[in-house]
């Protein structure tokens, strides 16, 4: 059988889980945001 885990130990995992996800949906944010400025700017 497996030990149990430490409750601290999955709540840190948890969160650095949590802002990693966070740090990739920014930067897919704002990737698609400098594609729609440069589309407006270079389809004029």
């Amino acid at each position: 059988m497996t030990a149990p885990s430490d409750p601290r130990n999955d709540v840190d995992a948890r969160r650095k889980a949590a802002r990693r996800t966070a740090v990739w949906v920014a930067l897919i944010a704002v990737g698609v945001y400098v594609a729609f400025l440069l589309s407006g700017v270079l389809g004029r």
